[in-house]
C-alpha cells in the first residue's frame, strides 16, 4: 500500500481564487453597465423613478401661494373659442393687480399681431401691472443647438417684467421627468418659466450657473449639466401629485370678477391651458394628461419650498457603494447556501434596498434602484452556477466518498467546505477505536453460516448508527472487527470525548442485544475494544485510478490495535490509552489496569478501563483496586495481593484481580531486579 497525493495540492483554494474572480468580474460588469448608462436598463430606472411618485410617496401639498388659472372649457364656452382676444389677457392682469397678486407667468406667447388697438390694451396692462412673465419657446436641432426662437411681439415683450422659457425635456419613452432650467444662447441664458416664477415669489434677480447647481439667492439648485457645451442645465422635478393638486381659478371666473380679491392677494399665478381642445397636455409620472402649466408651476414650488430631487456624484458614490455592497453579498451566499436558500435571502436583501431607496429618495435623493439588485442576482447566478458546475462536484465527489461511513452532519460540512478534508496526506490530531467479537471463530463454527451473517449485520448495523450518532468514521470492517476514527477527514476538537461517549453507547447497546438474542433463543456474544489518541497521517491510500480509499496511518493506530487484542487478557470489554485518558479523565472516570510495553514499542504506556464496565466494579471497588495497584508498584507483594484478594472476593469475575494476585505470588517468591518500573511486557499482539 502506498500513500498517495501527500505532495498534490488541493485545487479549492485555486478554484476559490477563481470563483471570487468571476464575483468580481459580474460586480464590474454591472458598474460598466451603469457608468455606460445601457438605455435598455436606464429604462427601468426611469420607471422606478415614476413608482417612488405613485406608488411609494403618494402626493405632496403644494406651496400655498402658488395657484393656476386656467384656461379651461368652462371659459372656452363662457369668452368664445380659443385663442381669445388680447383684451381678454388685459382684463385678467387688471384684474390680478387690483387684487394684489404677487406675479402673472405666462404658459402663453402671443408671437403675431393681432390689431394695433388690442396689442396695444394688452401691452399696457403688461405694463402697468409690473409682474407679468411671458413665455418663450426655442427649437432645436439632433444635436441640441438652437435653431430658432419663437416669442411675443416685440411691443408686448418689451412690456414684460421678464421672459420665461415653457420648453419640455421628455424622456424616450415620453414621461416628462426633468425641466431645462436654463437654455443658453450665447452668453446669455434663458430661465425656465417655472424658475422664473420661483425668482419672482423669492424677491430674487439673479442667478448663477454651476457645473451642478444653479444658486438662486441662498438657494442651490441641483442641476445635471446634460447639454453643458449648448449651456442646457437639467432638473429632475419632484412632482406633487396629479393634475388639479394646485388651486384652479377659471379665467372667466377672474376676469367676470366672480373670485374674492383676498382668494387672489399674494399668490404667484401661472396662466395656461387646462382643456383638452387646447392640446397643452403632458405625460407625468402621476399622469397621462397633465396641463404642461401645472408642470412649471410645479417647477417653481421645487424651488420655493426647497424640495428638489438630486442625483449627483453623491448618489453615483452611493449607487457605486451598493452596487459593490449587494453583489458582494450575493457572491457571498452562494459560498454559504444552496441556490434555493440563497435566491429567497437575495429577494429578502434587494428588498430590503428597494426600501432603503425609497427612504434615501423622501429625503431627495435619487440613488439607483436597478443596479445594485442587478448587481446581487448577477453574482447571485455566477457565483452558483460556478459553484455547481465546479465546487458542488467537489462535494459531489466528496459525498460519494464518505456518505457510506461517515454520519450525515459531518458530510454535510464536507458539502459545504470541501477543502476541509484534504485528500492527500495530512497530519491530523485523531482516536482510533478497534472493536471485535470476544470469541467470534468458536460461534462461527457452532452456527450455520447464514445465521453468523444474519447476527453479524445486525451488531455492525447497530454499532454504524452509533459511531454516526457520535460523528465517528468507519474506517473499515475486518471481518468481525471495525476501524473506527474520529478528527479526521474533519477536525474535531472534541475526538477523544466522542470516542468514549461513543463506547459507552456501545456497552449499552449490546447489553440490550443480548436480552433481544436470549428472548429470540439466539446465543449471544460479547464485544471487546482498544481506544487510543495521538497523531496519524490520514489521507488516500491504495492505487490511484484502481482501488483508493481514505484512512488513517501511523503509531496511534497500532497501539490502538494492540490495545484491543491486550483487552482479552486483561479480561476487559475495552481499554483505553493514556492519550486518551488524558483528555477524557476530566469528564469520564477509569480504573487504571497497568504500564504496559506492547510489541515493537519501547516505551511503556498506561492503560485504562472506563468505570461501570466490568460487572461489580463500583467507584469504592475502583477506589479499592487503586489503592492495591499503588501497593503493587510501591513492591509490598502480600499487602497488595491481600487487598486484590478482599476485592476479588467482592467481584469473583474481576479478571485484573486475578492477574495481580498471580502477579503478587509470584514477586513474593521471585523479586524484581530493583530497577524495576512496574511495567508488564506484552509478547503477543
Amino acid at each position: 500500500m502506498s500513500l498517495s497525493a501527500v505532495k498534490k495540492k488541493s485545487p479549492g483554494q485555486g478554484m476559490k481564487l477563481v470563483s471570487i474572480l468571476l464575483a468580481f468580474v459580474s460586480i464590474f460588469f454591472v458598474t460598466l453597465l451603469y457608468y455606460t448608462q445601457n438605455p435598455f436598463l436606464e429604462a427601468f430606472e426611469a420607471k422606478t423613478y415614476d413608482l417612488r411618485f405613485t406608488n411609494m410617496r403618494g402626493e405632496l401639498a403644494p406651496n400655498s401661494d402658488i395657484a393656476i388659472i386656467a384656461i379651461d372649457d368652462k371659459s372656452i364656452a363662457e369668452l368664445g373659442r380659443f385663442p381669445w382676444t388680447r383684451t381678454e389677457y388685459a382684463r385678467l392682469i387688471d384684474k390680478l393687480s387690483a387684487a394684489g397678486a404677487k406675479a402673472v407667468l405666462f404658459d402663453i406667447f402671443f408671437p403675431e399681431h393681432e390689431n394695433a388697438k388690442a396689442d396695444k390694451i394688452f401691452a399696457d396692462a403688461v405694463k402697468r401691472a409690473g409682474n407679468v412673465v411671458l413665455g418663450a419657446s426655442f427649437d432645436f436641432d439632433k444635436e441640441f443647438n438652437i435653431t430658432g426662437r419663437i416669442s411675443s411681439i416685440p411691443e408686448i415683450e418689451s412690456s414684460a417684467s421678464g421672459i420665461g422659457h415653457v420648453n419640455f425635456l421628455p424622456e424616450p419613452d415620453g414621461v416628462n421627468r426633468r425641466s431645462m432650467l436654463l437654455i443658453g444662447d450665447g452668453d446669455k441664458f434663458t430661465p425656465s418659466l417655472g424658475l422664473k416664477g420661483a425668482m419672482v415669489a423669492l424677491g430674487e434677480k439673479e442667478f448663477v450657473p454651476g457645473a451642478f447647481d444653479v444658486t438662486l439667492g441662498q438657494r442651490h439648485i441641483p442641476v445635471r449639466a446634460d447639454y453643458p457645451a449648448k449651456g442646457v442645465y437639467a432638473l429632475w422635478i419632484n412632482f406633487l401629485g396629479p393634475s388639479g393638486v394646485f388651486p384652479h381659478f377659471s379665467f372667466s371666473d377672474v376676469v367676470n370678477g366672480r373670485v374674492a380679491p383676498e382668494l387672489l392677494k399674494g399668490k404667484v399665478f401661472f396662466v395656461g391651458a387646462t382643456a383638452l381642445g387646447v392640446y397643452d397636455m403632458r405625460v407625468t409620472p402621476f399622469d397621462g394628461n397633465s396641463p404642461g402649466v401645472e408642470v412649471h408651476a410645479t417647477i417653481a414650488d421645487n424651488i420655493i419650498s426647497n424640495r428638489f430631487v438630486r442625483q449627483t456624484g453623491l448618489e453615483a458614490l452611493i449607487d457605486i457603494s451598493f452596487i459593490l455592497l449587494l453583489g458582494s453579498i450575493a457572491y457571498w451566499l452562494t459560498t454559504r447556501l444552496r441556490l434555493y436558500s440563497a435566491l429567497p435571502v437575495t429577494l429578502v436583501l434587494s428588498a430590503g434596498y428597494v426600501w432603503v431607496c425609497y427612504e434615501f429618495f423622501l429625503h431627495g435623493h435619487w440613488v439607483s434602484m436597478i443596479y445594485p439588485p442587478i448587481a446581487a442576482f448577477t453574482a447571485l447566478l455566477v457565483g452558483s452556477s460556478f459553484r455547481f458546475l465546479v465546487l458542488e462536484r467537489s462535494a459531489r465527489q466528496m459525498r460519494a466518498m464518505f456518505s457510506s461511513y461517515l454520519s450525515a452532519k459531518l458530510v454535510a460540512r464536507l458539502e459545504k467546505d470541501p477543502d476541509a478534508a484534504k485528500l492527500g496526506g495530512d497530519n491530523k490530531e485523531v482516536t482510533v477505536l478497534f472493536t471485535d467479537i470476544k470469541g467470534f471463530t468458536s460461534y462461527s463454527e457452532k452456527h450455520t453460516p447464514q445465521e453468523v451473517v444474519t447476527r453479524l449485520n445486525e451488531y455492525l448495523g447497530e454499532m454504524v448508527k452509533l459511531v454516526e450518532q457520535f460523528d465517528g468514521t468507519v474506517d473499515k470492517f475486518i471481518g468481525d472487527g471495525v476501524m473506527i476514527y474520529w478528527g479526521a477527514p474533519l477536525t474535531q476538537p472534541d475526538h477523544a470525548e466522542l470516542a468514549v461517549a461513543c463506547i459507552h453507547a456501545m456497552r449499552k447497546k449490546m447489553d440490550d442485544l443480548r436480552v433481544k438474542w436470549k428472548n429470540e433463543g439466539v446465543e449471544p456474544f460479547y464485544i471487546r475494544g482498544g481506544l487510543q489518541s495521538g497523531e496519524v497521517v490520514a489521507g488516500n491510500i491504495g492505487f490511484e485510478g484502481k482501488k483508493m480509499d481514505y484512512t488513517v496511518i501511523g503509531d496511534t493506530v497500532n497501539q490502538a490495535a494492540r490495545l484491543e487484542s491486550s483487552a482479552k487478557y486483561y479480561g476487559v470489554s475495552f481499554l483505553v490509552g493514556e492519550s486518551t485518558y488524558e483528555l477524557t479523565s476530566s469528564i469520564y472516570r477509569y480504573r487504571e489496569l497497568d504500564r504496559i510495553r506492547v510489541v515493537g514499542k519501547q516505551l511503556p504506556v498506561r492503560i485504562y478501563e472506563p468505570a461501570g464496565f466490568s460487572a461489580g466494579m463500583d467507584e469504592i471497588r475502583v477506589d479499592q483496586f487503586n489503592v492495591a495497584l499503588a501497593l503493587y508498584r510501591d513492591r509490598k507483594w502480600r499487602e497488595a495481593q491481600q487487598h486484590f484478594v478482599d476485592i476479588s472476593r467482592q467481584v469473583p469475575d474481576d479478571e485484573p484481580c486475578k492477574i495481580y494476585i498471580e502477579r503478587c505470588e509470584y514477586f513474593a517468591g521471585n523479586p524484581p531486579p530493583d530497577e524495576w518500573d512496574g511495567v508488564f511486557n506484552r509478547d503477543e499482539k
